[in-house]
């Protein structure tokens, strides 16, 4: 197994469970409202945790309870937590709301929003993962330097990931459906830029190399009750196919074979339990 350095968040993901779809202007009702850990640096450290790899992750955590409360689980399920800041800010909940179609909206603090990435802890690791919205330029450059790196595409067009191979969801860039999607890629992860990854849901997964485009088939999957993580999940098991030096495609198709079994809830991919949090940080009736 590997040792994987996780750049990424970590969250209090407020779960709001609805009676209907998201439609505009509707009234909605909702059933239950839970806290629980959540975050891409969670969520695919989690998967990769389950897939049997060490996991260093790099993220920030809030000295206050609900702080306090994630570090708790996340040292419990194994994470290496010795390069995981801490802040006095208060921890502001990420609001989630989950329809009865499975699928999910979210709604991210301001504050959670504008974070940067200004510094990386310098150690050995088989592979990275960099899940971060803006980092200061050259910290990511020393990484990509010292060891492979694979990395979420950032939403910004200005921001810059030195990378291996970049994941991103075709919903969230639509600029990389074109027949230059790889040569845009590029411009983004660097010459050393070996594949784009873009994942469509239950649709074919579209492989993005230098020689051309490639669809993976999905597997078929019952409606699952939730969504989110699932693309998280995905680069958890790209990695891990990675990390054994299968071919992009192969490593592809782990991807979608993990993400479906934490959307099954199998054994060892359940969701996380809720955290032992009083009712301050739930919405009131």
């Amino acid at each position: 197994m590997g040792h994987v350095l996780v750049v990424g968040s970590v969250n209090v993901d407020r779960i709001w469970r609805l009676t209907a779809p998201l439609r505009s202007g509707e009234r909605l009702t909702r059933e239950e409202v839970t806290l629980r850990p959540g975050g891409g640096g969670f969520n695919t450290g989690a998967a990769l945790l389950a897939l049997g790899h060490r996991v260093t992750l790099a993220a920030t955590l809030s000295t206050d309870a609900a702080g306090a409360a994630c570090r708790a689980r996340l040292e419990a399920m194994g994470f290496d937590l010795r390069h995981l800041r801490t802040t006095d800010a208060p921890t502001v909940p990420l609001d989630i709301l989950v329809d009865t179609n499975g699928e999910r909206t979210i709604i991210a603090p301001a504050t959670t929003e504008a974070r940067r990435l200004t510094a990386l802890p310098a150690i050995e690791a088989d592979i990275a993962y960099v899940n971060v919205r803006r980092a200061t330029p050259g910290v990511l450059e020393a990484l990509a330097a010292r060891t492979r790196v694979v990395a979420q595409l950032p939403l910004e067009r200005t921001e810059r990931r030195p990378a291996q191979v970049l994941i991103a969801s075709a919903a969230d860039h639509a600029l990389f459906a074109g027949a230059d999607a790889f040569a845009h890629a590029r411009e983004i992860g660097g010459e050393g830029l070996a594949a784009l990854v873009l994942t469509q849901g239950a649709g074919p997964v579209q492989l993005c190399e230098a020689q051309g485009r490639t669809g993976v088939a999905v597997p078929p999957l019952d409606a699952p009750a939730d969504t989110t993580g699932a693309g998280d999940a995905f680069a958890a098991g790209f990695i891990d196919g990675w990390l054994a030096d299968v071919p992009a495609q192969a490593a592809v198709q782990r991807g979608s074979a993990i993400a479906g079994r934490v959307l099954a809830g199998d054994a060892g991919f359940q969701r996380p339990a809720p955290l032992p949090l009083t009712t301050a940080l739930i919405a009131a009736d």
